[in-house]
């Protein structure tokens, strides 16, 4: 205890701490005391803060208790520590409780013996005071009771606990008081075990009482009662009250005071000393007294007591447990005087008996009825018993007529009794049996028998050492062992008599011959060494008896046999102290032998001679002279036969063991010989066999531990043998060479399974070494009949005279054949066994930390180089031979690839020399190229060996070793191919095996170039395939459907449609089968992923290629069908789901850093719709971490250096002619794909400045640098890149063909977006596109173009010019149309929210297009348009007073793609189609940029700009439609929409697509500023045959006030003919009602109004003044409205 932290009030304290068992709620300890003073500290100064005591006695099962330490706090001093109260003016010196603290043991218990011994723990323990006194003695239950929550208990913020420090220590007392002697220098105490410990040495003296106060019943008024105790001896009190170890004993002790109560429950051990000679006449007396805190009366009052003797009346002691007590009434504490007074009266109920009715009326004590008195009495002596049986035995003496009797009742004697006073039990037997022999023989040996069976017992099995111990030190019984030898071969001899006597007999055998041998010891002390020659006689006698008993055979002998078997062994060492070694193993061995083998007792017979071969008859030279050749033969038959393998084999490592702690002279060698000849072929076959052996079970031979024990006995064998061992076991065999190649296929089988099946634990590395170290010594030797005796065998020729005998006669010649393929296979097995030991994990240095790698050098060395070396060798030594072993390829490959360049340039000839015999016997090198591959796929790739410089050194000793040879030319053709494969592999190896998401681009990029180099071999097409499968299942993880399927595509080009069977591929994908099966199955499989990948232009041949093997070769029409419906959903896909094209990338790779693949290369990578230049680099920064984008372009220094860096930029497609299209009407859908797919030609262009720049117009001066790239094959194929094989430079793009370029591009983008909205009601691309094209006029459109090309000074500076200027002209014309076309489409589909945004379209329309009135000249309408004008009654010279002329619009390559079915032209009308909207030939034309395309650094015709208000570039491909109006509202100039009217716009979709505050800038921005970068909101697609909504009417009131008036009514048969030819017919799909059932018929009556000439020429017709005419009305500027912000929404990726 190293601190009191609990503050008393100036009081003393007692403070308890004992062990207590939480388990069964009982304390199982003595109380330790430390007794603390009024200032809170020790009473002895010297022992402050060192109190301190040991618990001792503790055993095993002690430990895994739930054991906590309990402290109880007892305050001395007055009834009530507040002196303002009566109670606390009272006496000075009552027990009063104070508090209660516990501590669990359970960790401190259980720790090991080391983590317990480093540090002593300070643990502080807190007190928690009871509620009421009386729950003081429990409250440490109700602290550890789960559940019970001490919360609520008081607690003080002044007591701080007691602070104690706890350590475990193990061992003996005594033991360790020399150990530490430090720890008990500091007067510790020792608190011992209430009761007996585990194990009661001879010799220990005990004499202790424990009484435990426990509860009392008093009368009601009896309360705050204290108990007194006294101990009388002769009626006078003695001090033997013991408070705790060190403290002086006491007569009296008081207990605790409690109030409020009449029954106390007290819950206190007190400890007794009593003297074992004042036992008999003790008795205990407790006096009870009430206790007053009045200073009148002080005095504490008597009013009753108790006792209780410790003896009783037959000499037994008071039993243990507990005792209810009489409590007698008393007032006068003078009676006490004479105690005999009350020791007549009995003290309890048991006592009653023994009592006199007139010594129960006592009138001096009456018993009070209804008090009693509860304690418990533990006594514990090593002198007294409280069995009565037992006390008569010791007192034997006092009645020798009954010794006979006693006898036979100590069988009733409980064995707690008995080894209690084991030693006195002991004495008492061999004193009767010296007294009489005759007549007490057979019964004290008896008693022994059981005695030593009680001993036996689990409870007991402790004290078998106090037995040891006793006979060596306290037995003096010199005559017994003529009586007791005499009755062991008694019982041996009439085993038949009593079966179960017989077998108790033996189980205590071998302590009854220790009592034989030291009583025969004894004897001749006494007498001199003169003993009668007896004693040799009876031993030899016995167990010549007991030979013949282990001979029978009966089934009731088997149990006392096996017992006298187990327990011989102890007999034959103590028979060493009077015996020879080698008599004492004549006898043992005889009487192992005489064991049958078909008792069934091999095991104990076993477990006999292990015992003998551990002790010390081994050490002897004479006895193992004799041991060893008879246990060899034992051993032997036995581990052939597999019979008790583990014991076998153990008693062979026992034997091995011992010779390393001999000194190996000539004699011991001799052993050795024995040993190796007996032992050494047997193991080899047991480790063959066993480890072949399935058979599960911990026993069963082929268990892993039993491989071990055979292994360790085989390699310790091994390593016993010297030179001359391994000489004379080859001599022995060297006359049969069958039997020697036997004999080393079986080696070299065991040593291969040695270095390859995992033997030892993975960490046993000492273990493995040492194993290696043998094997490599042994190797040595064992190798030496290869080319001493196989070598001339494998050559067909004799060696000697005395190999030459097997060929003598004959017949032989079967023999002869037999043999040499023997020896063959016995090189072949030494081959296969060099390689699996030059490539074991363990001799793997490479693989370990450089501390272990140093480690093991040092103290090994590289064990792989001597074996290699080795190995070579042995190979040289074959000579012409060696083309017998050229099957061995992958052997030597395999050691080729082990790290070392010493061991590799050593091995790598021998690959020289089977390319030698491969062309000498085949004159190629075709199978042995297979082989090479196959074996390096699997060594590089799945086994993770060699590198590049292993490659290297491939290569140039290869091609050394090919110089000068026959095959020179080929061999070096071969040596140059495997090394370009070694390349590929290592670099697949690389990245392949990261298990994660990285270096994906590198593995796919590896996996594609081996897949190439193993094409081009069409018998590595199972290699090549399975490489298909991975590059398969990589493009799957990425949903990469459309790549997946042309990977898959490359493997079904190489089946025909035959029904030739083809075997299971090698990875269990596809059964055997016929060829056309596993063909369709992989059609099957890539259909499924062309229809995800949504390329369904590729799946068609696919589907007509099936289709036409199911009706034309198998005729299976169910197929058929199946097939046609799926090409038929292809077909329908095309049209009907809107796809979005991918966007194509150039990444190119600098630095030298980069591996070899990608170094200084580019690529083109084909990337999704929604792709932006940001997301491929940080694709590819997963797989390149440390390079760095780079936006300039490289140099030298650049693509030179180590650092890493990569370039991406978008680029355009150039798409190839389709020839199948020319001349065709072919909808746009369908040509759309083409445009994006099956390309390998892609361009991009890089803006510079020609000449001088003009800050006011810097496009005058800004040309563009084109570059052309190609690829080495079209996209989408196997990969989604392709690397760049050829690239163009050197075409100048000037200023005005930009123009011309960047305007067909905004056309056919205003074309494309005008027709989905018109089919599919999506208007936000368009309203987007319109604020581009309409407000845009930064840095390109129409004013730009004028003020630079369509000028006088441009045209006479450029002459060549002049038909790209005129282009120009007839593109703004044509824009202006598609304007006006698109604005017409706006404004039906958008909502009231987009009004105001389409207002400011229509404004800045006509603004734009009076800009440009005074500065253009156009040569005139075209034909079309005049026919057009008369139709409508539109005279051309009124026309030309207005107008100057208009632009005329050719044909241009983006009309040349339209399909005609929308042009115009004299197409004749469909039937029951809606003549939809017909717009004039000169209507409203309108240019504008798109987006920052335009600009000086981006306006680059044919790219997709990343701040493009559209994501759909679609190349100068578009569709052109053309209508003509046939009726035209008249609005009131209230609406101001001076624009034809179209059918009403879609409603809005609740959640589909936003449709209000949508298409324009985010606010804030300029109204003419490009449309932010974003993409375009996602079009749900539509399923396939599903038309598209119709477009209901508007209903607003603006409509119908527009409608109302005086309007002609037109009907379809009233509908006025506006051309001469009929309306140009469209799909019923076009139109804003494509899709719709909706018709003219169907809406109704329409009135319209028709405008007049003048009205409708100056709405459709751009006027450009004549000179000198006044300049037209400009209608004021208006400010426009704000533009509504595009809502953000997530791409719809699925399009």
């Amino acid at each position: 205890m190293k601190n009191f932290g609990c503050a008393l009030a100036g009081e003393e304290a007692d403070v308890y701490f004992t062990l207590y068992n939480a388990s069964n709620q009982t304390y199982f300890s003595e109380r330790y005391l430390a007794k603390i003073n009024k200032q809170g500290v020790s009473n002895n100064v010297e022992m402050i803060g060192k109190q301190s005591t040991i618990f001792c006695d503790l055993g095993n099962q002690d430990l895994l208790k739930d054991i906590y330490l309990a402290c109880h706090i007892v305050r001395i001093g007055r009834m009530n520590p507040h002196p303002s109260t009566t109670l606390g003016r009272g006496p000075k010196d009552y027990r009063r409780p104070f508090g209660v603290g516990v501590l669990s043991l359970s960790d401190l218990l259980t720790a090991d013996n080391s983590s317990s011994n480093e540090k002593e723990k300070p643990i502080k323990i807190t007190l928690v005071n009871a509620n009421t006194d009386n729950d003081f003695s429990t409250l440490h239950e109700t602290l550890i009771t789960p559940g019970k929550s001490s919360k609520s208990l008081p607690t003080s913020t002044t007591n701080l606990g007691v602070i104690i420090e706890m350590r475990m220590l193990h061992g003996e007392l005594e033991q360790l008081k020399i150990e530490k002697p430090l720890l008990f220098k500091q007067n510790v105490s020792i608190t011992r075990k209430l009761g007996f410990a585990d194990v009661i040495m001879p010799g220990d003296v005990r004499n202790d009482v424990y009484i435990h106060l426990n509860t009392a019943d008093f009368e009601k008024d009896r309360n705050k009662v204290e108990i007194i105790v006294h101990v009388l001896t002769d009626n006078k009190i003695v001090p033997c009250i013991c408070l705790g170890d060190g403290e002086k004993p006491v007569e009296e002790y008081k207990s605790v005071v409690y109030r409020h109560t009449n029954q106390p429950r007290w819950n206190e051990i007190i400890k007794l000393m009593i003297p074992i000679d004042k036992f008999n006449d003790t008795h205990i007396r407790f006096e009870f007294r009430h206790c007053s805190g009045n200073r009148a009366n002080n005095m504490r009052k008597l009013f009753g007591m108790s006792f209780v003797k410790l003896m009783k009346g037959d000499g037994t002691t008071l039993h243990d447990g507990p005792h209810e007590l009489y409590v007698y009434t008393c007032t006068d504490h003078n009676r006490f005087e004479n105690p005999s007074a009350y020791l007549v009266l009995p003290f309890s109920t048991t006592d009653t008996a023994n009592k006199s009715i007139n010594a129960q009326n006592n009138s001096n004590y009456p018993r009070s009825p209804r008090e009693f008195f509860h304690v418990e009495t533990t006594i514990c002596s090593t002198k007294l018993t409280q069995n009565v049986n037992l006390l008569d035995l010791l007192r034997w003496k006092k009645n020798t007529n009954n010794v006979v009797d006693t006898l036979r009742r100590l069988s009733k004697v409980g064995g707690q009794d008995i080894v209690r006073i084991l030693q006195d039990v002991l004495d008492t037997l061999f004193s009767i049996l010296d007294d009489n022999p005759e007549k007490y023989a057979d019964l004290v040996f008896k008693g022994l028998i059981y005695i030593i069976g009680v001993l036996r017992d689990s409870r007991f099995k402790s004290f078998t050492t106090v037995l040891d111990t006793y006979i060596e030190r306290h037995f003096s019984g010199a005559l017994a062992h003529k009586y007791l030898l005499s009755y062991l071969q008694r019982v041996t001899e009439n085993i038949q008599m009593n079966h179960d006597y017989a077998s108790s007999a033996f189980s205590s055998f071998h302590f009854l011959f220790k009592f034989c041998i030291r009583s025969r010891i004894l004897y001749e002390q006494t007498t001199g060494g003169k003993g009668d020659g007896r004693f040799v006689s009876d031993v030899r006698s016995l167990f010549s008896s007991i030979k013949d008993f282990m001979k029978r055979d009966e089934d009731y002998v088997r149990k006392a046999q096996s017992t006298l078997l187990e327990n011989c062994y102890i007999v034959f060492i103590e028979l060493q102290k009077l015996l020879s070694p080698l008599d004492v193993s004549t006898l043992m061995m005889e009487t192992i032998e005489s064991v049958p083998q078909s008792s069934g007792l091999t095991g104990v017979k076993l477990k006999c001679l292990s015992q003998a071969i551990k002790g010390k008859l081994f050490t002897d030279s004479s006895s193992r002279s004799y041991i060893l050749p008879l246990s060899l033969g034992i051993l032997s038959s036995l581990i052939k036969g597999e019979q008790e393998l583990r014991i076998c084999l153990s008693i062979v490592g026992d034997i091995l063991a011992s010779y390393k702690h001999l000194t190996l002279t000539e004699y011991e060698s001799n052993e050795i010989q024995l040993i190796v000849n007996a032992l050494i072929g047997i193991l080899l076959n047991t480790l063959l066999h066993i480890q072949k052996d399935q058979t599960v079970g911990p026993n069963a031979p082929g268990s892993p531990s039993i491989v071990s024990l055979c292994t360790s006995c085989f390699i310790c064998l091994l390593k016993l043998m010297k030179e001359g061992h391994y000489e004379m076991l080859i001599s022995t065999m060297a006359h049969d060479l069958e039997k020697l190649c036997g004999f080393l296929l079986r080696l070299f089988c065991v040593f291969e399974h040695l270095v390859t099946m995992v033997i030892f634990p993975k960490d046993w590395m000492v273990m493995k070494m040492a194993l290696n170290i043998v094997i490599l010594s042994s190797t040595q030797y064992f190798c030496q009949p290869l080319h001493t005796y196989l070598i001339d065998a494998v050559q067909n020729e004799p060696h000697s005279k005395d190999s030459q005998s097997i060929y003598e006669t004959p017949h032989d010649e079967g023999v002869q054949s037999r043999i040499i393929s023997h020896c063959i296979e016995v090189w072949n097995r030494f081959f296969l066994f060099a390689s699996c030991f030059l490539t074991q994990p363990c001799l793997q240095l490479e693989t370990f930390t450089v501390e272990k790698r140093s480690k093991i050098q040092d103290k090994y060395g590289d064990l792989r180089e001597p074996m290699a070396f080795h190995a070579v060798s042995m190979w040289d030594k074959l000579g012409s031979t060696k083309a017998e072993f050229k099957s061995k390829t992958s052997l030597f490959l395999g050691v080729t690839l082990v790290p070392g360049s010493g061991l590799r340039k050593a091995v790598l000839p021998i690959i020289s020399d089977i390319m030698d015999c491969e062309f000498q016997s085949k004159g190629n090198f075709s199978q042995l190229e297979d082989d090479l591959s196959d074996k390096l796929d699997q060594f590089v790739v799945q086994e993770r060996k060699g590198d590049n410089n292993y490659r290297d050194l491939f290569e140039s000793v290869l091609m050394q070793q090919s110089k000068g040879k026959d095959w020179e030319e080929k061999g070096v053709h071969l040596i140059g191919k495997i090394a370009q494969l070694l390349e590929r592999l290592i670099d697949y190896r690389n990245v392949v095996s990261i298990n994660n998401e990285d270096k994906r681009f590198m593995k796919i990029s590896c996996i594609y170039n081996l897949m190439n180099f193993l094409y081009q071999d069409r018998s590595k097409r199972d290699t090549w395939a399975r490489h298909i499968y991975r590059l398969h299942e990589l493009h799957l993880r990425k949903d990469e459907h459309t790549e997946a399927a042309f990977t898959l595509l490359e493997l079904a080009k190489t089946y025909n449609w035959s029904d030739n069977l083809i075997p299971e591929d090698s990875y269990g994908r596809f059964p055997q089968q016929k060829e056309r099966e596993r063909k369709e199955i992989l059609y099957n499989k890539i259909l499924v992923h062309l229809d995800k990948g949504q390329v369904w232009e590729c799946g068609i041949p696919l589907c007509k290629e099936l289709a036409d093997l199911y009706e034309n070769k198998l005729y299976n029409y169910k197929k058929l069908s199946t097939i046609l419906k799926t090409q038929a959903d292809f077909f329908t896909k095309i049209l009907d789901v809107k796809r979005l094209p991918p966007i194509y990338f150039l990444v190119e790779f600098f630095g030298k850093s980069f591996p070899a693949i990608k170094r200084n290369k580019c690529f083109i990578f084909r990337g999704n719709p929604c792709d932006k230049v940001a997301n491929i680099l940080q694709s590819l920064q997963a797989d390149f971490p440390n390079a760095q984008p780079l936006s300039f372009k490289a140099d030298d220094s650049i693509k030179n250096g180590q650092a890493q860096y990569i370039s991406v930029r978008q680029v355009n497609v150039t798409a190839s002619e389709n020839s199948r299209f020319k001349g065709h009407n072919v909808p746009h859908e369908i040509t759309l794909f083409y445009q994006g797919n099956e390309v390998n030609e892609f361009f991009y262009d890089r803006p510079f400045q020609k000449g001088v720049e003009d800050k006011s117009m810097p496009m005058k001066s800004m040309w563009l640098d084109r570059i052309t790239l190609k690829t080495t094959f079209r996209l989408p194929g196997v990969l989604k890149w392709a690397e760049v094989t050829q690239i163009i430079k050197g075409e100048k793009i000037s200023p005005l063909k930009i123009a011309v370029e960047t305007m067909k591009k905004t056309s056919a983008e205003l074309e494309l977006l005008n027709y989905n909205a018109k089919t599919y009601g999506v208007v936000e691309p368009l309203t987007m596109k319109l604020s581009g094209v309409v407000q845009a006029q930064v840095s390109g459109g129409i004013t730009v173009y004028r003020d630079i090309f369509l000028t006088e000074s441009y045209a006479e500076e450029n002459p060549d010019d002049d038909d790209i200027i005129q282009e120009l002209k007839n593109l703004i014309e044509d824009q202006f149309r598609i304007l006006s076309e698109c604005i017409i489409v706006h404004s039906r589909l958008i909502d009231d929210t987009l009004r105001p945004l389409h207002d400011e379209f229509k404004r800045q329309l006509l603004e734009l297009k009076r800009s440009i009135q005074h500065d253009t000249s156009s040569p005139g309408p075209l034909p079309e348009r005049k026919e057009s004008l008369n139709r409508l009654g539109i005279k051309n010279e009124d026309r030309s007073n207005k107008s100057k002329s208009v632009f005329h619009t050719p044909e241009t390559q983006a009309t040349r793609l339209i399909p005609k079915s929308y042009k115009r032209g004299p197409v004749s009308p469909r039937k029951n189609s809606d003549p939809g909207l017909m717009i004039s030939q000169d209507a409203l034309s309108g240019i504008g940029t798109s987006d920052s395309s335009s600009t000086s650094s981006s306006s680059i015709p044919h790219t997709r700009d990343s701040g493009s208000s559209s994501s759909l570039d679609i190349n100068n491909s578009t569709f052109y439609r053309s209508s003509i109006i046939s009726n035209v509202s008249n609005r009131s100039s209230s609406d101001g929409d001076t624009f034809p009217s179209i059918p009403p716009p879609l409603p809005k979709r609740g959640g589909s697509r936003p449709n209000s505050g949508t298409g324009s800038t985010s606010s804030g921005s300029r109204s003419d500023s490009p449309i932010p970068e974003t993409d375009p909101p996602a079009v749900p697609p539509r399923k396939v045959n599903e038309a598209p909504p119709p477009l209901p009417r508007k209903t607003s009131s603006s409509n119908l006030s527009r409608r109302s008036g005086e309007m002609p009514v037109i009907t379809r048969e009233t509908l006025p003919t506006t051309h001469e030819n009929p309306v140009p017919s469209r799909p019923v799909d076009s139109g804003i009602y494509s899709g719709s059932e909706t018709s003219l018929k169907d809406i109704g009556e329409i009135q319209i109004t028709v405008p007049s000439s003048e009205e409708f020429n100056g709405l459709l017709s751009v006027q450009i003044p004549v000179g000198g005419t006044a300049e037209p009305e400009v209608p004021p500027k208006r400010t426009p409205p704000p533009v509504p912000s595009r809502p953000k929404r997530t791409p719809d990726h699925s399009q």
